[in-house]
């Protein structure tokens, strides 16, 4: 999936969880986004940011996770790399010593 697709499948994740919440486009932007810049969120063709999906979801009752998810199954395997005990940072390493000029 392209950038593009990725945030029309995001318009399509917030327009649905409006439905699920009952609630208009003007409703919505009337609690806090402008009413044109929303309708764009819907329609794919703003990339928003973190803070605005953030007060998105807030409004509308999900999680931003529920709103950025595009494939459940590639969420799945990420969701069970990420929360695996396993993990360790790598080693720190130290910064390139400075080589002479000459």
């Amino acid at each position: 999936m392209d950038f593009d697709g990725f945030l029309r499948r995001l318009g399509t994740n917030v327009q649905r969880a409006r439905w699920a919440a009952g609630l208009s486009q003007e409703q919505v932007a009337a609690r806090g986004l402008t009413y044109r810049y929303y309708q764009e969120i819907e329609r794919g063709q703003k990339n928003t940011t973190v803070q605005t999906l953030f007060t998105i979801a807030r409004i509308l009752d999900v999680t931003v996770a529920a709103l950025v998810e595009v494939d459940p199954a590639a969420t799945a395997r990420s969701r069970e790399r990420l929360g695996s005990s396993k993990l360790k940072p790598p080693p720190r390493g130290r910064k390139p010593k400075k080589t002479s000029g000459r």
